[in-house]
Protein backbone atom coordinates (compact mmCIF):
# COMPACT_ATOMS: atom_id res chain seq x y z
CA UNK A 1 0.00 0.00 0.00
CA UNK A 2 1.07 3.26 -0.99
CA UNK A 3 1.18 6.27 1.45
CA UNK A 4 2.52 8.53 -1.66
CA UNK A 5 -0.66 10.45 -3.01
CA UNK A 6 1.01 10.32 -6.62
CA UNK A 7 2.23 6.89 -6.82
CA UNK A 8 -1.74 6.12 -5.41
CA UNK A 9 -3.09 7.95 -8.32
CA UNK A 10 -1.15 6.37 -10.95
CA UNK A 11 -1.99 2.65 -9.23
CA UNK A 12 -5.64 3.72 -9.66
CA UNK A 13 -5.33 4.92 -13.37
CA UNK A 14 -3.04 1.91 -13.93
CA UNK A 15 -6.17 -0.33 -12.52
CA UNK A 16 -8.73 1.37 -15.26
CA UNK A 17 -6.64 0.43 -17.97
CA UNK A 18 -6.08 -3.03 -17.11
CA UNK A 19 -9.76 -3.13 -16.56
CA UNK A 20 -10.75 -2.52 -19.85
CA UNK A 21 -11.28 1.38 -19.30
CA UNK A 22 -11.18 4.35 -21.60
CA UNK A 23 -7.90 6.13 -21.10
CA UNK A 24 -9.67 9.56 -20.59
CA UNK A 25 -11.46 7.59 -17.90
CA UNK A 26 -7.78 6.83 -16.60
CA UNK A 27 -6.41 10.35 -16.50
CA UNK A 28 -9.92 11.90 -15.28
CA UNK A 29 -9.21 9.39 -12.16
CA UNK A 30 -5.72 10.13 -11.78
CA UNK A 31 -6.15 13.91 -12.19
CA UNK A 32 -9.14 13.82 -9.53
CA UNK A 33 -7.16 11.94 -6.59
CA UNK A 34 -4.55 14.62 -7.18
CA UNK A 35 -6.96 17.44 -6.60
CA UNK A 36 -8.58 15.73 -3.41
CA UNK A 37 -4.86 15.25 -2.11
CA UNK A 38 -4.08 18.85 -2.70
CA UNK A 39 -1.60 18.73 -5.34
CA UNK A 40 -1.20 21.21 -7.91
CA UNK A 41 -1.52 21.38 -11.66
CA UNK A 42 -1.71 17.70 -12.36
CA UNK A 43 -1.41 16.26 -15.59
CA UNK A 44 -2.16 12.85 -16.79
CA UNK A 45 -1.37 11.11 -20.07
CA UNK A 46 -2.69 7.73 -20.62
CA UNK A 47 -2.40 4.85 -23.50
CA UNK A 48 -3.55 1.74 -23.94
CA UNK A 49 -0.57 0.36 -22.50
CA UNK A 50 0.57 3.11 -19.67
CA UNK A 51 0.63 6.29 -18.05
CA UNK A 52 2.75 8.90 -16.94
CA UNK A 53 1.12 11.05 -14.38
CA UNK A 54 2.87 14.73 -12.77
CA UNK A 55 1.91 16.63 -9.97
CA UNK A 56 3.56 19.69 -7.84
CA UNK A 57 3.68 19.70 -4.42
CA UNK A 58 3.22 22.37 -1.92
CA UNK A 59 6.71 23.40 -1.98
CA UNK A 60 6.16 23.91 -5.49
CA UNK A 61 8.54 21.12 -7.08
CA UNK A 62 7.08 18.85 -9.75
CA UNK A 63 6.68 14.97 -9.82
CA UNK A 64 6.01 12.44 -11.94
CA UNK A 65 5.19 8.80 -11.88
CA UNK A 66 5.30 6.26 -14.87
CA UNK A 67 3.00 3.16 -14.98
CA UNK A 68 3.47 0.35 -17.18
CA UNK A 69 -0.22 -1.46 -18.38
CA UNK A 70 1.12 -5.47 -19.06
CA UNK A 71 -2.05 -7.38 -19.27
CA UNK A 72 -5.39 -6.07 -19.93
CA UNK A 73 -9.03 -7.66 -19.43
CA UNK A 74 -12.71 -6.73 -19.69
CA UNK A 75 -13.85 -5.74 -15.90
CA UNK A 76 -16.21 -3.06 -15.98
CA UNK A 77 -17.26 -4.32 -12.44
CA UNK A 78 -14.12 -3.22 -11.51
CA UNK A 79 -13.95 -0.07 -12.93
CA UNK A 80 -17.49 0.75 -11.53
CA UNK A 81 -15.98 -0.15 -8.01
CA UNK A 82 -12.85 2.25 -8.96
CA UNK A 83 -15.11 5.13 -9.98
CA UNK A 84 -17.17 4.90 -6.59
CA UNK A 85 -14.36 4.74 -4.07
CA UNK A 86 -12.33 7.91 -6.33
CA UNK A 87 -16.02 9.41 -6.57
CA UNK A 88 -16.24 8.66 -2.01
CA UNK A 89 -12.12 9.88 -1.90
CA UNK A 90 -12.98 13.57 -3.38
CA UNK A 91 -15.83 13.47 -0.27
CA UNK A 92 -14.41 12.14 2.57
CA UNK A 93 -10.37 12.08 1.74
CA UNK A 94 -9.47 9.62 4.25
CA UNK A 95 -6.04 9.84 2.34
CA UNK A 96 -3.70 7.87 -0.20
CA UNK A 97 -2.76 5.04 2.51
CA UNK A 98 -6.69 4.83 2.61
CA UNK A 99 -6.97 4.92 -0.63
CA UNK A 100 -4.59 2.39 -1.62
CA UNK A 101 -5.88 0.05 1.04
CA UNK A 102 -9.52 0.17 -0.77
CA UNK A 103 -7.71 -0.26 -4.25
CA UNK A 104 -5.99 -3.18 -3.36
CA UNK A 105 -9.66 -4.72 -2.13
CA UNK A 106 -11.25 -3.66 -5.20
CA UNK A 107 -7.97 -5.21 -7.44
CA UNK A 108 -8.95 -9.02 -5.60
CA UNK A 109 -12.51 -8.67 -5.96
CA UNK A 110 -13.22 -12.06 -6.98
CA UNK A 111 -15.39 -12.11 -10.77
CA UNK A 112 -18.43 -13.71 -11.21
CA UNK A 113 -18.53 -17.13 -9.97
CA UNK A 114 -17.11 -19.76 -13.20
CA UNK A 115 -20.86 -21.37 -13.55
CA UNK A 116 -21.82 -17.81 -14.15
CA UNK A 117 -19.33 -17.21 -16.69
CA UNK A 118 -19.49 -20.78 -18.68
CA UNK A 119 -23.26 -20.35 -18.72
CA UNK A 120 -23.39 -16.46 -19.57
CA UNK A 121 -20.56 -17.38 -22.82
CA UNK A 122 -22.70 -20.51 -23.81
CA UNK A 123 -26.43 -18.27 -23.75
CA UNK A 124 -24.38 -15.65 -25.42
CA UNK A 125 -23.51 -17.77 -28.34
CA UNK A 126 -26.55 -19.41 -28.51
CA UNK A 127 -28.97 -16.09 -29.10
CA UNK A 128 -25.95 -14.64 -31.26
CA UNK A 129 -26.56 -17.57 -33.88
CA UNK A 130 -30.31 -17.30 -33.48
CA UNK A 131 -29.89 -13.16 -34.56
CA UNK A 132 -27.59 -14.18 -37.47
CA UNK A 133 -30.48 -16.18 -39.13
CA UNK A 134 -29.80 -19.86 -37.37
CA UNK A 135 -31.94 -22.52 -36.26
CA UNK A 136 -32.76 -23.52 -32.76
CA UNK A 137 -30.45 -26.76 -33.68
CA UNK A 138 -27.65 -23.92 -34.58
CA UNK A 139 -28.43 -22.62 -31.27
CA UNK A 140 -28.22 -25.68 -29.62
CA UNK A 141 -25.07 -26.51 -31.31
CA UNK A 142 -23.66 -23.02 -30.45
CA UNK A 143 -24.33 -23.41 -26.57
CA UNK A 144 -21.98 -26.26 -26.63
CA UNK A 145 -19.14 -24.51 -28.89
CA UNK A 146 -19.67 -21.69 -26.48
CA UNK A 147 -18.77 -23.53 -23.74
CA UNK A 148 -15.73 -24.91 -25.26
CA UNK A 149 -14.47 -21.66 -26.23
CA UNK A 150 -14.71 -20.40 -22.51
CA UNK A 151 -12.95 -23.57 -21.34
CA UNK A 152 -10.35 -22.65 -23.49
CA UNK A 153 -10.20 -18.50 -22.75
CA UNK A 154 -10.07 -19.90 -18.95
CA UNK A 155 -6.86 -21.87 -19.80
CA UNK A 156 -4.68 -19.88 -21.66
CA UNK A 157 -5.75 -17.21 -19.13
CA UNK A 158 -4.60 -19.35 -16.48
CA UNK A 159 -1.20 -19.58 -18.52
CA UNK A 160 -1.19 -15.92 -18.65
CA UNK A 161 -0.78 -16.42 -22.65
CA UNK A 162 -0.96 -13.58 -24.79
CA UNK A 163 -4.24 -12.37 -26.33
CA UNK A 164 -2.78 -13.23 -29.40
CA UNK A 165 -2.41 -16.74 -29.16
CA UNK A 166 -5.45 -17.12 -27.11
CA UNK A 167 -7.72 -15.93 -30.08
CA UNK A 168 -5.95 -17.95 -32.53
CA UNK A 169 -6.29 -20.95 -30.48
CA UNK A 170 -10.49 -19.72 -29.85
CA UNK A 171 -11.02 -18.95 -33.41
CA UNK A 172 -9.52 -22.90 -34.26
CA UNK A 173 -11.83 -24.81 -31.70
CA UNK A 174 -14.47 -22.74 -32.66
CA UNK A 175 -14.32 -24.14 -36.51
CA UNK A 176 -13.59 -27.23 -35.39
CA UNK A 177 -16.27 -27.81 -32.65
CA UNK A 178 -18.87 -26.34 -35.04
CA UNK A 179 -17.70 -28.13 -38.21
CA UNK A 180 -17.79 -31.81 -35.86
CA UNK A 181 -21.47 -30.24 -34.10
CA UNK A 182 -22.80 -30.30 -38.08
CA UNK A 183 -21.15 -33.73 -39.11
CA UNK A 184 -23.14 -35.07 -36.29
CA UNK A 185 -25.99 -33.79 -36.71
CA UNK A 186 -26.72 -31.05 -33.80
CA UNK A 187 -26.34 -28.45 -36.01
CA UNK A 188 -27.68 -27.81 -39.37
CA UNK A 189 -25.67 -24.73 -40.73
CA UNK A 190 -21.79 -24.27 -40.40
CA UNK A 191 -21.56 -20.67 -41.09
CA UNK A 192 -24.73 -19.86 -38.87
CA UNK A 193 -22.96 -21.59 -36.03
CA UNK A 194 -19.51 -20.84 -36.46
CA UNK A 195 -20.49 -16.68 -36.71
CA UNK A 196 -22.49 -17.22 -33.84
CA UNK A 197 -20.08 -18.68 -31.17
CA UNK A 198 -17.00 -16.65 -32.63
CA UNK A 199 -18.59 -13.54 -31.56
CA UNK A 200 -17.38 -14.29 -28.04
CA UNK A 201 -13.98 -13.46 -29.33
CA UNK A 202 -14.72 -10.29 -31.11
CA UNK A 203 -12.94 -7.50 -29.45
CA UNK A 204 -16.06 -5.39 -29.54
CA UNK A 205 -15.55 -3.20 -26.53
CA UNK A 206 -11.84 -2.49 -27.67
CA UNK A 207 -13.08 -1.64 -30.73
CA UNK A 208 -15.53 1.03 -29.52
CA UNK A 209 -12.67 2.28 -27.14
CA UNK A 210 -10.94 3.09 -29.96
CA UNK A 211 -13.86 5.38 -31.92
CA UNK A 212 -14.20 7.03 -28.98
CA UNK A 213 -10.79 7.71 -28.12
CA UNK A 214 -10.32 9.29 -31.72
CA UNK A 215 -13.31 10.78 -31.60
CA UNK A 216 -11.98 12.72 -28.47
CA UNK A 217 -9.04 13.56 -29.47
CA UNK A 218 -6.96 10.74 -28.21
CA UNK A 219 -5.55 9.60 -31.43
CA UNK A 220 -2.21 7.68 -29.81
CA UNK A 221 -4.43 6.19 -27.78
CA UNK A 222 -7.50 5.59 -30.82
CA UNK A 223 -4.70 4.39 -33.27
CA UNK A 224 -3.23 1.85 -30.33
CA UNK A 225 -6.16 0.28 -29.42
CA UNK A 226 -7.76 0.07 -33.25
CA UNK A 227 -4.19 -2.10 -34.22
CA UNK A 228 -5.27 -4.03 -30.50
CA UNK A 229 -8.45 -4.95 -32.41
CA UNK A 230 -7.13 -5.62 -35.93
CA UNK A 231 -4.62 -8.00 -34.19
CA UNK A 232 -7.02 -9.85 -31.86
CA UNK A 233 -9.40 -10.12 -35.28
CA UNK A 234 -6.44 -11.04 -37.40
CA UNK A 235 -5.66 -13.82 -34.87
CA UNK A 236 -9.28 -15.56 -34.70
CA UNK A 237 -9.34 -15.66 -38.71
CA UNK A 238 -6.30 -16.98 -39.13
CA UNK A 239 -7.36 -19.82 -36.31
CA UNK A 240 -10.54 -20.17 -38.03
CA UNK A 241 -8.68 -20.61 -41.63
CA UNK A 242 -6.47 -23.04 -40.41
CA UNK A 243 -8.56 -25.39 -38.75
CA UNK A 244 -10.97 -25.05 -42.24
CA UNK A 245 -8.03 -25.81 -44.00
CA UNK A 246 -6.89 -28.31 -42.07
CA UNK A 247 -10.13 -29.89 -41.99
CA UNK A 248 -10.43 -30.03 -46.10
CA UNK A 249 -7.38 -31.66 -45.91
CA UNK A 250 -7.90 -34.60 -43.71
CA UNK A 251 -10.90 -34.88 -45.42
CA UNK A 252 -9.32 -34.91 -49.04
CA UNK A 253 -6.87 -37.48 -47.76
CA UNK A 254 -9.72 -39.77 -46.22
CA UNK A 255 -11.60 -39.50 -49.03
Amino acid sequence: MSADPLAAAADAGRLVLESGGETYRAEEVVVALCGAWGMDDAECFATPTGLMASAGDAAGTSRGAVRRVARRSVDLRRVASLVRIVAEEERVRRGPQVFSSQLEDVRREKPYRAAVSFAAAAVAACVFTLLFGGSFRDAAAAFAVGLGIKAIQTGCAHRSFPDFITNGVGGAATAALSAAAVSVGLAEHLDKTVIGSIMLLVPGLTTVNAIRDAIAGDLVAGVARLADAFMSASAIALGAGFAFSLASLVSRVVG
